[in-house]
């Protein structure tokens, strides 16, 4: 029998019920925040600490790369004072290294702000569903394996390019681009979405609250300047939202943005166009973006149909003392 639940957002001096045994009912992922000894201040302190802090890794990473680039002669200080800004693979290991400090910073507020175990970051169970997360890999890597080969074919890049600089870019892709990816989804959808959906009740008011505010602020954290880019950004946040809060968890999401990154970044390095695929300035995008946006919501919808159908648990109850 589970601890009662004392009325939102808690009774001060009230008792505390012992450790592990469940303070509220169970509920979506999106609700997991609103606990009895949650405040809405906790919400927006997570919120700004995590965008003060991706915007401070990103900066002293970035001058750090070019620090680099400089020394090794892979840019000049008239390219830099020119804005001509070369994408290299210190810079995109600087860019990838941001979000895996700052999900670092993630896990540190979920643990000790939101006074969650490190596992509730994983799902609403507690843990990292491998199997659910293998399963789900079946789906979704041959589809990517399918999306990126059609655009490969449809774009036809020109002959491959495996020079000296392909090969880092190959080593950084392979070895950090699948811990970035996965650090922007603990990061937006780990703690902003159930920070920002703690403010309100209920699984759906609490869903698009945190699915409008995480979304947002990763659209804005790509930097992205043209229209089609920021509402591609915008899409692919929502669809990792509700397939985070259909699943219970953040598995299938990250599994998602990695395979996306992963292979597009693949096909960019192989045809020596990293900094065009990396471009966000105005003018970057246009109506093409609607195929991976219709891409990324179809896996996603086959995802939560999948999890429906085998049963996934999207519900729990927060852990005592949270």
């Amino acid at each position: 029998m589970g601890w009662p639940a004392a009325p939102y957002p808690g009774r001060p001096g009230g008792p505390v019920p012992p450790f592990g045994v469940p303070t509220t009912a169970p509920v979506t992922y999106a609700e997991f925040y609103r606990t009895p000894r949650n405040r809405w201040w906790k919400g927006l302190t997570s919120i700004l600490v995590l965008c003060a802090a991706v915007l401070l890794f990103s900066i002293v990473l970035t001058f750090g790369a070019m620090g680099i680039d400089l020394v090794l002669g892979s840019t000049t200080m008239d390219d830099l004072a020119s804005g001509q800004i070369t994408m290299t693979p210190v810079l995109l290991l600087a860019s990838n290294l941001t979000l895996v400090l700052s999900a670092v910073v993630a896990l540190v507020l979920h643990r000790y702000l939101h006074r969650q175990p490190v596992g509730t970051l994983h799902s609403v169970l507690g843990r990292f569903r491998w199997g659910w997360c293998g399963r789900a890999a079946l789906v979704v890597v041959p589809l990517f394996v399918a999306y990126v080969g059609l655009v490969a074919l449809v774009e036809a890049p020109g002959p491959l390019s495996l020079d000296a600089t392909a090969w880092a870019f190959l080593a950084v892709v392979l070895l950090t681009t699948p811990l970035q990816a996965a650090s922007e989804e603990y990061i937006f959808r780990g703690v902003i979405q159930r920070a920002a959906g703690s403010w309100v009740s209920g699984a759906v008011p609490s869903l698009v609250v945190g699915t409008g505010v995480s979304a947002v602020l990763f659209s804005i954290a790509h930097f992205a300047t043209d229209v089609w880019l920021i509402v591609y950004y915008l899409v692919f946040g929502i669809a990792m939202s509700l397939l985070s809060q259909a699943t219970g968890g953040l598995e299938a999401a990250s599994l998602v943005h990695a395979a996306n990154n992963v292979m597009l970044f693949l096909v960019a390095t192989a045809a020596g166009q990293m900094s065009e695929g990396l471009d966000r300035s105005a003018g970057a995008g246009g109506p093409f973006m609607l195929v991976p946006m219709l891409v990324i919501s179809a896996i996603a919808a086959v995802l939560i149909v999948l999890a429906r159908r085998r049963g996934l648990a999207y519900r729990a109850a927060p852990p005592a003392g949270a």
